[in-house]
């Protein structure tokens, strides 16, 4: 536990999501070894050979032992799943449309992270105060999708509608939070 420092919002953070600068918000983030971070990054990261940068000089367990080549697959991915589940919602756009619209989900994702986490110090879930377990980045990403009428298994997470969270957690989890927090006291949102 003692690699986490003060994994807390701090205004500047709190500053790059009011202009919507995802890429320094999760930038930030990813200096603190917040293990949602590295999706973050990947995804809204200026180009390729940033997203590179940072991992290559980045502490290797933080990213899993994989080369960013992964994360920047994981971050494609979601995007189509994104675009995706926004179209299944109602959303029709064209491309240039579409890319707003994801971007304005992205804002509302990293809020709901900023959320949680603030949240999560208050209220001493799981063993390190403001790490959060894969619950709660389920349930934030579902909040924040519900305000886009995107489906909740449109979350890389929850895929399978039929199958409890929980088992998709274990089946799931490492391919994008290999060091979340536990649930500890959290019930669910």
């Amino acid at each position: 536990m003692d690699r986490y420092g003060d994994l807390s919002i701090t205004p500047q953070e709190r500053l790059n999501l009011s202009n919507g600068e995802l890429s320094k918000f999760w930038l930030s983030r990813v200096h603190k070894k917040d293990p949602i971070a590295r999706i973050g990054y990947a995804l809204w990261s200026p180009s390729a050979e940033d997203l590179k940068r940072v991992v290559t000089t980045g502490d290797p367990k933080y990213w899993g032992h994989k080369p960013y080549q992964y994360w920047e697959i994981m971050a494609r991915t979601t995007v189509v799943n994104l675009a995706a589940g926004l179209q299944k919602g109602g959303y029709e756009g064209t491309f240039s449309e579409m890319r707003q619209q994801i971007k304005l989900v992205g804002i509302e994702v990293a809020k709901q992270h900023a959320n949680f986490v603030a949240l999560d110090i208050k209220n001493g879930h799981g063993n390190v105060d403001g790490l959060l377990s894969l619950k709660q980045v389920a349930d934030y990403h579902h909040f924040a999708f519900s305000k886009y009428n995107i489906p909740s298994d449109f979350y890389g997470g929850t895929w399978l509608s039929r199958i409890p969270d929980e088992a998709e957690f274990k089946l799931y989890g490492n391919l994008y939070c290999h060091d979340c927090d536990t649930n500890t006291g959290y019930s669910g949102q």
